[in-house]
This record gives C-alpha cells, sequence and structure tokens, in this order.
C-alpha cells in the first residue's frame, strides 16, 4: 500500500512538472505543488481558481487542494480505506463513513468542496475513460482516475454525515437510533416512491420553495417518534441540505433551529447555491458516485486498496441481497443505512 501511495506521489509531481517551457512556468509549477505539499489548500485555490482558462496541471492541483481542503488529502484518505478495510468485523463501509465523518467536521464545505475536486478532475481525465474495462489508458491516467475515484467514495461518506446526527450512533451495536437518519431514509424513499416509505415515518408535503438560486424545490414535512424534520426534493431524490436559511438569501444561512438569528420562515438550506452548478443529492452523490469511484479506483488500485474498496461495496448489497458485481442504487443504500440503524 505505501509503494502505491509513493507511485501515485511522484506520478503527481511528475505531471504537474511536466512541460515547463520557460523558467517562470516551472518556478510557478514548483510554488503550487509547495503549498500542496505544505496543505495550503486556500493558497492553490487562491492562485489558480480564478483563471478562465486552465492547464492540465492547473486542474489537477485543484483537485488535490479542494479535496485537502473538504478534510483529507490523497495519502490521508488512501490510508483511511486501508485501516477501515483492515477491520476484522463485516463493517469496513462504517468504519469508514465515521471515519471520513471526523476528518470533514472542520471544514466549512466539504461536499461542495469534493464535488469541484472531482469536476477538476474530470477536466483532466474523463468518466468515459475511467471505465472499469478500459485497458487503453496510460500510467497516469490510471492514477488520475483513482484520484477521482477517492474523491467520490469520500463524498458518499460525506453525504452520510450530512443527512444523520451522529454517524457513530449508525454502526455501533447498542440498539441506539439515529432518528434524523431514520426521517432520512423515509424522504429518500419517499421521493424515490410515496406508497414506498416505511412505517416508521409519516410524511407531509408542503408548498414548493423556490430559492434564490432559482431553482425550486418540493418540501415536506418528516415525523419519527414525535421528532419533525424538513427536506427538499428535486425531480428524483432528496437534496442535500445543511443548516437553515430564507429562501431569498442564502447568507442567512444558520446551523440549527437554535441558533441565535433563526426564523421561523427558514427552510432548510440546500447545499447548492448555484442554478449551473450539478444539483447535489443523496441519489447522485450516494449510490451513483459510490459506483463510479469503485470503478475509477479500479484503474490503478494494487490488489489491496481493491479489495478493500470491493469490500464496502459487498457490505452495502448484502442488505439487498444481491451479488457483488450489481450495480449499487439508492433503494440499497436506504435498506443498507435501515439495517445498520437498528
Amino acid at each position: 500500500m505505501l509503494n502505491k501511495i509513493l507511485i501515485l506521489s511522484l506520478a503527481t509531481i511528475a505531471f504537474i512538472l511536466n512541460g515547463c517551457n520557460s523558467d517562470g512556468e516551472g518556478e510557478s509549477r514548483l510554488e503550487t505543488q509547495h503549498m500542496l505539499d505544505k496543505q495550503d489548500y486556500e493558497g492553490v485555490i487562491s492562485k489558480l481558481a480564478s483563471s478562465q482558462v486552465k492547464t492540465q496541471e492547473e486542474n489537477l492541483a485543484l483537485g488535490a487542494a479542494y479535496m485537502g481542503r473538504a478534510g483529507l488529502s490523497l495519502t490521508d484518505l488512501v490510508k483511511v480505506v486501508s485501516e477501515s478495510g483492515d477491520n476484522n468485523d463485516d463493517n469496513a463501509f462504517g468504519s469508514f463513513i465515521s471515519k471520513v465523518d471526523n476528518a470533514t467536521q472542520s471544514s466549512k464545505s466539504p461536499l461542495a468542496d469534493l464535488n469541484k475536486a472531482t469536476q477538476y478532475y474530470e477536466k483532466v481525465v474523463s468518466s468515459d475513460l475511467c471505465l472499469h474495462n478500459n485497458n487503453n489508458l496510460t500510467d497516469s491516467q490510471s492514477d488520475l482516475c483513482m484520484f477521482k475515484g477517492l474523491t467520490q467514495i469520500m463524498g458518499t461518506a460525506t453525504t452520510i454525515g450530512y443527512i444523520s446526527d451522529n454517524v457513530g450512533t449508525i454502526f455501533n451495536t447498542d440498539g441506539s437510533i439515529d432518528s434524523k437518519l431514520q426521517a432520512s431514509t423515509c424522504a429518500m424513499e419517499y421521493a424515490i416512491d410515496k406508497n414506498s416509505v416505511e412505517n416508521v415515518c409519516s410524511i407531509t408535503p408542503k408548498a414548493d420553495v423556490t430559492f434564490q438560486s432559482g431553482l425550486t424545490y418540493r418540501d415536506i414535512d418528516v415525523y419519527v417518534d414525535g421528532e419533525v424534520f424538513e427536506y427538499l426534493l428535486s425531480k428524483v431524490s432528496t437534496v442535500i441540505t445543511k443548516g437553515y436559511c430564507s429562501a431569498d438569501d442564502f447568507t442567512t444561512r444558520v446551523k440549527d433551529k437554535n441558533s441565535t438569528n433563526y426564523n421561523t420562515n427558514f427552510h432548510v438550506c440546500p447545499i447548492n447555491e448555484d442554478a449551473n452548478a450539478t444539483e447535489l443529492t443523496t441519489g447522485s452523490i450516494i449510490a451513483q458516485a459510490l459506483n463510479d469511484g469503485i470503478d475509477a479506483i479500479g484503474m490503478a488500485a494494487d490488489d489491496d486498496m481493491q479489495e478493500d474498496i470491493d469490500a464496502f461495496k459487498r457490505e452495502v448489497l448484502s442488505s439487498s441481497n444481491k451479488s457483488s458485481d450489481a450495480t449499487i442504487t439508492e433503494e440499497d443504500i436506504v435498506k443498507y443505512l435501515n439495517e445498520q440503524n437498528q
């Protein structure tokens, strides 16, 4: 595993430094790499993000910077995957989710940053290239597919942190129940099929809400054990939200209903504040990203890492009694989370 990390690090440096046409360009690339090594992610983003036209090297550096700002560098994330896969129990994915959630607690916008990281990596190597059966990639392209895949897997774990109160509660064995996660999975089921919601929940549809971004969502309340949780629904899935805000001003966002500036007219606030950005929903982030991430990682992972990642997929699909080569759906995620949260 450490050899693989070293290879990836060398490939990254070689990619950034490749093609230096002048002393000035070479010095700028070395400065960027130095900032990444020092974990000065804000410095890299400040230096490169405002440029309208970016080189492949700059896109790669921004991908690494946004990933790091979300809470884990590439090397850190590889270690988390390995440590989670080394567990002797059948809860490797649960352990991974908990570790990622702890690492991203100090980040202001981990999911948005991970989404940006994926987008920058895809500017260098497209999703179509990172298919598991693609044997025509160069070594650098394979490594970049792995970067992208790890970012997507991290996004999946981070999303589960958003839709629950305490990730640590979900994967313990003392019988504790996370009511917010119960409500979240009920909302996910409701978005897929109104008639499939479990009896532990009751759901009240409310008026649609149009936010400052111009995006309109269905608004619902989900009741679990006397508690009420609000959710926003896109056409096919629940929207990832954080805190509360007014519909016409995202800057009013507060942490929770106990916050000083909370207003009774506030709604749960979507992470996505840009109508032109990729919509962040539980379906696209948890299920799609998990599938795509696993495939992308397979393009460059050594046997140990691939086994760790495959263990994650087997664990999720076992709740649906599906084979390990099946595609993970949002319904599979719901069954997996409900099985853990009881």
